[in-house]
């Protein structure tokens, strides 16, 4: 192990790899607590293999194990709000395997990142934070998110490349 990387632990969590720091490895236990109580539980499971402390959040849906790398602002944020992010970005990985079995074959970006796909994902989140009884207002700011998810930025060469690099949370 990197002597700079002393502070990172490993474990699993309900059958998800989990990578970090021991407070974010507590709340990413809280959160899939959460999420545990859910019937959506299966799909979030099923499609997201990693979960990983980073420095900005993001889906890694084409790797060999579907990783969600979680920034401190998500992830340090309620517990009910991370469960939220996780549903979200396991609706990503979720859409890109879905696509990749349909089209036998690494699919476009379009189908799994992009307006679109982040108003499906926004959808899906908003079902899984209602099930687990969050208030009207955090669902009406999210449901303003879905009417309009230009927020991500650009999926496609240097400026996708550039929007990731400089997201917040």
């Amino acid at each position: 192990m990197n002597s700079f990387l002393w502070w990172r632990k490993t474990e699993f969590v309900a059958q998800i790899e989990v990578h970090g720091s021991a407070k974010f490895l507590a709340r990413t236990r809280e959160s899939l607590a959460l999420l545990q109580s859910t019937p959506y539980f299966a799909q979030i499971q099923r499609h997201i293999a990693v979960i990983r402390q980073g420095r900005r959040s993001g889906m890694k849906a084409d790797a060999a194990k579907p990783a969600f790398i979680v920034g401190r602002r998500t992830w340090s944020h309620s517990a009910l709000w991370y469960a939220g992010a996780i549903a979200h970005d396991s609706h990503h990985s979720k859409l890109y395997h879905d696509e990749k079995t349909r089209a036998g074959g690494n699919p476009p970006l379009d189908c799994w990142t992009g307006q679109e796909a982040e108003r499906k994902c926004l959808a899906f989140q908003i079902e899984v934070m209602a099930a687990l009884g969050a208030d009207r207002a955090l669902l009406a700011y999210l449901g303003g998110l879905e009417k309009n998810p230009t927020y991500q930025g650009h999926n496609r060469g240097w400026r996708g490349w550039l929007d990731y690099w400089l997201r917040w949370w």
